[in-house]
């Protein structure tokens, strides 16, 4: 089994399919930028970890409710902590425990079966169609039962964002053929796919069942578009699929895509003009939602992308970097409780929100003291007050620049 942190990433990845079957210039075009990540992914290898260790187990979810996961653990011992340890910890909170258990239900009654052979976190091969970038990736669950001759594919996602459709997907057909090879002399008659995703609205547990033809289908058009992946003319084409794509600030394709909405829908004559929202009719307004969903994240990306070249000692002329706006932080959450019952005769009730201890902000109105200044100031020595990183602004901005390799801000209040 291969922890969820040390999965590899494949040029042709099943995870990231859709897009490369939709727009295969986008392979090219991603060449040499590099993944940022970000803590929502962060988050989501956090309860996946979660959800393959208590497969491994036996454990629920629960079970580990108030601890916290350290990405950059080795072990069991050094992945599931009781307090947190650097900045890629994560909180199993009661909605992730909540979330993970969901998959574990559904996976465990399948595993649970007699004679049903299951696999967690497994490397699903794809190399024999020999073709650069296109080596497999790792799924979830799998699970083959030999005496119904049916295949189960289950992918956790964590995600809140974008809903997932377990029909005709490709990332779970990419993973069902990884995972056929290793039961070709076995025989199947059906496949089911299944997303797990309970925190986007609807129902959390999705399944659509295939037979043997479909994945027939699906193994000819996986070749035809990986292929079309190295074609020296591979073609750019946007849609939903550009939402995580590296490439996205300078794809010229969702450039055009995005301008070309902006101007149908926004434009008279060439020239942008909004027009009156009260005087659309509703499905007028409702492609406008649509459409400028797409607007948005092609100007989200645009923004990313500046910011990072900004890091770099490259902002963009008129623009300057400067620290976020600084918040106020526990020097040292874990005694800070005792402290505060010491020195103001504050209860445990008082300042947690279980299982974390409140904010500053939270806690300072429960401080004696006449007003806000003097309280804040009975707080001082418990807090720091720091800056949570960088943004760009323009040069007119009042905040001073600050120094393009800066990291973190931080001055004691």
């Amino acid at each position: 089994m291969t922890a969820h942190t040390q999965r590899g990433h494949a040029k042709l990845s099943p995870s990231a399919s859709k897009r490369w079957f939709n727009c295969p210039g986008s392979v090219r075009l991603s060449e040499g930028i590099a993944d940022k990540g970000s803590v929502y992914a962060d988050e989501g290898t956090a309860a996946h970890e979660l959800a393959q260790h208590c497969m491994e187990t036996g454990f629920d979810a629960d079970r580990f409710g108030g601890m916290h996961i350290n990405l950059k653990g080795k072990t069991p011992a050094g992945k599931f902590l009781k307090e947190p340890a650097g900045d890629r910890c994560f909180l199993v909170t009661d909605e992730m425990a909540e979330c993970v258990q969901i998959y574990l239900d559904y996976v465990r009654e399948i595993a649970m079966k007699p004679g049903v052979e299951w696999q967690t976190e497994q490397w699903l091969d794809l190399s024999h169609y020999g073709i650069e970038g296109l080596d497999g990736g790792t799924g979830d669950f799998v699970a083959y039962d030999p005496e119904l001759k049916v295949l189960d594919v289950a992918d956790f996602k964590y995600g809140r964002g974008v809903a997932v459709d377990p029909r005709e997907n490709s990332q779970g057909l990419c993973y069902a053929i990884g995972a056929i090879k290793r039961y070709h002399n076995r025989g199947l008659v059906k496949l089911r796919i299944t997303v797990a995703q309970p925190r986007c609205g609807g129902a959390p547990v999705r399944t659509w069942e295939a037979d043997v033809v479909d994945l027939l289908d699906f193994e000819n058009e996986l070749v035809e578009r990986a292929k079309a992946t190295h074609a020296a003319d591979a073609p750019l084409a946007a849609g939903d699929w550009c939402k995580f794509c590296k490439a996205a600030p300078v794809c010229p394709a969702l450039r055009d895509h995005a301008l070309s909405i902006a101007q149908a829908e926004f434009s008279t004559l060439g020239e942008i003009e909004m027009p009156v929202v009260t005087a659309m009719e509703p499905a007028k307004l409702a492609s406008v939602l649509r459409e400028a969903e797409q607007v948005k994240d092609w100007c989200r990306r645009v923004e990313e992308y500046a910011h990072h070249e900004a890091t770099h000692g490259r902002s963009p002329p008129g623009f300057k970097l400067v620290a976020k706006r600084a918040v106020r932080r526990w020097k040292d959450e874990a005694g800070t409780p005792e402290v505060l019952a010491d020195i103001f005769g504050l209860s445990a009730e008082q300042v947690m929100t279980e299982p974390e201890l409140k904010t500053p902000a939270q806690v300072e109105p429960l401080i004696p003291g006449k007003n806000k200044q003097a309280r804040a100031a009975a707080m001082a020595d418990l807090v720091n007050k720091e800056s949570s990183g960088t943004v760009l602004a323009p040069d007119g901005d009042p905040r001073p620049a600050v120094r393009a390799d800066a990291s973190e801000f931080s001055e004691e209040t």
